[in-house]
């Protein structure tokens, strides 16, 4: 059976489903994480937000390709296929066609989709060939409300119009889910737009083996670690604590399957 992780960016699909990879990886089942918004931008905007951002990562003259490096050896622990979409840039590098950048801050980012963006406007309308269809297919579910996430769950929502057959599960996304509204918030969407009574609860109970490569996964994603945990160790603990509070007791990591009612 074939698993298709759409992941907005390079650590999204490692960071909230990480667990879920390496055990299906063990049961031999075909794993492949697909980063969406994957794109390498031929000039930067003069953005002091992307600017802050580089700094931050400390990636380097060239961040995204850091990024790839870094999504390659997190996904490669795993066991699972890292393949991406390279010409969808991330959020914080889109601009309209006159030049003016769409999301030039922190709040931006986690605000509504701008109605001149081409990514959201074009993506929802791409399908996936034949030979690449899978029997599962795991999305984000907005929890954070990032931009990019809620374009990928677009997405999701009409490949499952396309192909109703294959299933579709959307994962909350860590560690936006250390807010304890941020699913809740996440479910509102589903509600205005009718599809909240076709959601199922799924928890994937996480063994010792696929907890500790979660972990260790996350660690590849060097340029990323300080921007929610100030080191190595303390993102250990932190994860795991998540982990048990998904599972009430026991490491697991949750999903929620859309059907039709």
């Amino acid at each position: 059976m074939k698993h298709l992780f759409l992941s907005p960016h390079f650590d999204d699909a490692v960071l909230s489903c990480g667990g879920t990879i390496q055990q299906l990886v063990a049961q031999g089942e075909s794993v492949e994480v697909r980063t969406i918004m994957a794109g390498l931008p031929h000039k930067l905007p003069d953005s002091p937000f992307v600017h802050e951002l580089h700094a931050r990562w400390q990636a380097g003259e060239s961040p995204v390709r850091t990024r790839i490096r870094e999504d390659e050896l997190a996904v490669g622990h795993l066991g699972a296929a890292c393949t991406r979409l390279s010409f969808w840039l991330d959020c914080i590098y889109r601009v309209t066609r006159s030049g003016t950048i769409l999301y030039p801050d922190g709040k931006a980012i986690f605000a509504e989709i701008h109605p001149e963006d081409v990514a959201a406007q074009l993506l929802p309308t791409v399908v996936l060939s034949a030979l690449e269809i899978p029997e599962v297919i795991y999305a984000p579910l907005g929890a954070g409300h990032h931009i990019d996430h809620q374009i990928v769950r677009n997405w999701a929502i009409n490949l499952k119009h396309d192909t109703p057959w294959v299933a579709l599960k959307f994962y909350e996304e860590y560690p936006y889910t250390e807010d304890p509204q941020a699913v809740n918030r996440a479910m509102s969407f589903f509600n205005e737009n009718d599809l909240s009574l076709g959601l199922r609860p799924e928890t994937v109970t996480l063994d010792e083996a696929a907890v500790q490569a979660k972990i260790e996964a996350i660690g590849f994603y060097t340029s990323q670690i300080s921007s929610f945990w100030p080191d190595l160790q303390l993102m250990d603990s932190v994860v795991r604590q998540s982990l048990l509070r998904t599972g009430e007791g026991t490491y697991a990591e949750r999903y929620w399957e859309l059907g039709y009612s």
